[in-house]
């Protein structure tokens, strides 16, 4: 039997005796619209009353059940969206987790109208019709269904206040965007256990602590354990059975519950495979993300005190040296005037780097500490300044402006106040390579948080490494082991020069790494061109000479330094459109056979029952080259890494390389170096080593994770 009734009036579908208890139905379905504006979309609802102690299922009914579902009969060009489910409640018993609803369920959907409507079509009369099916369930299950027609011509105003009302009031009922709840998904992530998949949900924000369930929508592929949810402090946990061996996890969706009330949440899983890789493990090694923000601060300033003596600095030694040679005999104030803008170079570099690191993390990018020496181009440019500083050194010209007559205009030479600034933005871009200890984990704190956050502990970095010369300069009598200014100052400020030649170097073998033989064959031509310009400036500019004179020397120069450039690096590198991957390795052998790092080939490797151990480095990094020399090249660890059956594998972040920020980055850390030891079958239980090592401290490290000592997972 078909009945048409107005809107808002209950229509009695044609049950099965077994929908009637005592005569009466278990279920009761109407179909409801509150308008008579046909000509956009509108909000039809499908209300279910049902009777006391049964009920229906949400769109996942959880381990049993159905949920309801319509086959809808339509104008022609109308179309309707899926049904909108109102937040549900846990049905628990002692077989079984189910997801449903008592004494009423409505549910909304959006019919939509054709754009042109066609011509047999009356926008005040026109039928819908739904074919319902669903299951009520108590102890027992009984399937339902109806069939129910609405005609639009029977609408009353009585109706249709009614059926506003009834859809307003679900609307609230429906769940909110995870926003509303002031809550932000940090990560999902799938990992492997016992042949199932352990989903991981964190989140974040004021009520992550707050959060008492999670209700998951269906997981193609895969049965959920519903009983198995656990959610603590922020943290939601579930165990998945996979259906078929190429199951993968791709997106989750379901709620967040806050007590009744629940939040939309739609995320994609890290991990595509059930097998949880080395980017969905949860590495507790007391790094950055584990650290306090007052701690971060506190290990940023003693890792920039540190910093002045780690190797990456060295070549930056020369430099202070230097100033404090200019300085003896100056007075205090004066010598203080140059410790402050000494240290005002330093905050002002380290404030550049923090900006250019929010931008680029702002945008998308993967960056870290040292970020900058991943570019070719900053690493010519950093070649050609020490280049110059040393010519000035060593006396081959003065800095003089074409535009200044009788007097020398002194810019990186001079040992004013501007020289004492120029002097700690060039000690802060040499001394940035590498990371000291305490550094590291404030810099892994720092590239995760926010970026006032960023800028305070590049501050507290900053003022680390300045301490030491500032309370030399404020106390000058410490230096008075150095002898009064005299001709021997000149041939110190010479040898100097050649300090920085050797820093030259250094960045050529950086060159070398990211653009082969060829950029380093570029680079020399370069600076031989700018040796040429700095000579003529030298050669024929003096106190004396005129202002035309300059300006015609000096244009020479330049002229001279950019065909240089455009001959070396435009027409003989063509280096825009150099490709480092075709770089084949110059690099002499080792005694130890390292393997060129990728995530899949460290996860195969820990997963077949052998231990890992990886070198995070890079070519600009020289606190890394030390340790290759005095650890890595020593015959007990080459022997050691043989014997265990280790396999050494090398984290190159000379090139810019997505992977190796994300590992990093999982250990807390922001830059290199970085030595972690995989235990043979445990890639979630990594033994991390210090930034500085000794042979003894790896060996012991590589001997625990050896077979015999590891329990493969």
């Amino acid at each position: 039997m078909k009945l048409t009734f107005a809107l808002f009036l209950t229509l009695m579908p044609v049950f099965s005796m077994a929908q009637l208890v005592d005569g009466k139905p278990l279920v009761t379905p109407s179909l409801h619209i509150g308008t008579t504006d046909f000509s956009q979309p509108f909000t039809i609802a499908v209300r279910f009353q049902i009777a006391p102690e049964w009920h229906l299922y949400w769109k996942n009914p959880g381990d049993a059940g159905l949920a309801p579902k319509a086959q809808w009969t339509l104008p022609e060009g109308f179309s309707i969206s899926d049904f909108q489910f109102p937040t549900p409640h846990k049905i628990a018993t002692e077989s079984a987790v189910d997801y449903g609803y008592d004494n009423e369920l409505v549910l909304l959907a959006i019919i939509t109208p054709p754009k042109t409507p066609t011509s047999n079509f009356t926008s005040k009369d026109f039928t819908l019709k739904a074919d319902l099916t669903w299951l009520v369930c108590r102890e027992s299950c009984i399937p339902g269904d109806a069939t129910l027609e609405l005609n639009t011509a029977s609408l009353t105003p009585k109706a249709l206040a009614e059926a506003n009302t009834l859809i307003e009031q679900t609307r609230k009922k429906l769940p909110e965007p995870l926003a509303k709840a002031n809550l932000t998904l940090e990560s999902a992530t799938a990992t492997a256990q016992d042949g199932k998949a352990l989903l991981t949900l964190r989140f974040a924000g004021d009520n992550a602590k707050n959060i008492t369930d999670f209700f998951p929508e269906e997981l193609s592929g895969f049965t959920i354990n519903h009983a198995n949810i656990k959610v603590t402090n922020g943290t939601v946990t579930m165990t998945l059975t996979p259906s078929r061996k190429d199951s993968k996890l791709t997106e989750v969706k379901g709620l967040v519950m806050l007590g009744e009330k629940g939040y939309e949440l739609s995320a994609s899983v890290k991990s595509a495979e059930t097998g949880g890789g080395l980017l969905n493990q949860d590495f507790k090694t007391g790094g950055g993300e584990s650290l306090s923000i007052w701690l971060a601060l506190l290990f940023a300033f003693i890792g920039g005190v540190i910093l002045n003596v780690m190797p990456c600095v060295l070549p930056v030694i020369s430099l202070k040296v230097m100033g404090f040679v200019e300085q003896a005999g100056s007075g205090a104030s004066k010598s203080i005037q140059h410790g402050l803008m000494f240290t005002l170079g330093v905050l002002l570099s380290f404030w550049v780097l923090a900006l250019v690191a929010v931008l680029l993390q702002q945008a998308g990018e993967q960056v870290g500490w040292g970020f900058q020496f991943q570019s070719p181009g900053f690493v010519v440019a950093m070649s050609v300044v020490m280049f110059v500083f040393g010519l000035n050194l060593v006396g081959v010209f003065e800095f003089s402006a074409p535009s200044v007559s009788g007097e020398v205009s002194q810019t990186l030479s001079r040992r004013d106040a501007i020289g004492s600034l120029m002097n700690g933005v060039l000690a802060t871009t040499l001394a940035t390579p590498c990371t000291a200890p305490f550094l590291g984990s404030a810099l892994g704190f720092a590239f995760s948080q926010p970026p006032h956050i960023i800028f305070a502990i590049f501050t507290l970095v900053g003022l680390g490494l300045a301490t030491p010369y500032l309370i030399l300069a404020a106390k000058p009598e410490w230096l008075k082991f150095i002898p009064k200014p005299g001709d021997w100052m000149i041939r110190f400020k010479q040898v100097m020069g050649f300090f920085l030649f050797a820093t030259v170097v250094w960045l050529l073998s950086v060159m070398g790494a990211q653009l082969g033989a060829e950029g380093v064959v570029a680079t020399v031509g370069l600076l031989l061109g700018i040796g040429v310009a700095c000579w003529a400036i030298g050669s024929f500019i003096d106190f004396s000479s005129s202002t035309t004179r300059k300006a015609i020397v000096w244009s020479v120069a330049i002229v001279i330094a950019i065909s240089s450039y455009y001959l070396a690096f435009e027409r003989y590198l063509n280096w825009r459109n150099f490709d480092a991957k075709t770089i084949t390795s110059t690099k002499q052998g080792s005694g130890i056979a390292w393997q060129t790092f990728s995530l899949a080939s460290v996860e195969e490797a820990v997963r077949s029952g052998k231990p890992v151990f990886i070198d995070f480095t890079a070519d600009w990094c020289f606190t890394c080259k030390v340790t290759e020399q005095t650890v890595f090249e020593s015959e007990e660890v080459q022997e050691k890494i043989k014997a265990l059956g280790v396999v050494p594998v090398k984290a190159d972040w000379t090139n810019r390389n997505d992977e190796i920020t994300q590992l990093l980055k999982k250990f807390g850390r922001s830059g290199v170096p970085l030595y972690v030891v995989f235990p043979a079958g445990k890639l979630d239980e990594p033994i991390v080593l210090p930034e500085v090592i000794t042979k003894e401290l790896l060996i012991e490290a590589l001997e625990k994770s050896s077979p015999s000592l590891s329990v493969k997972k």
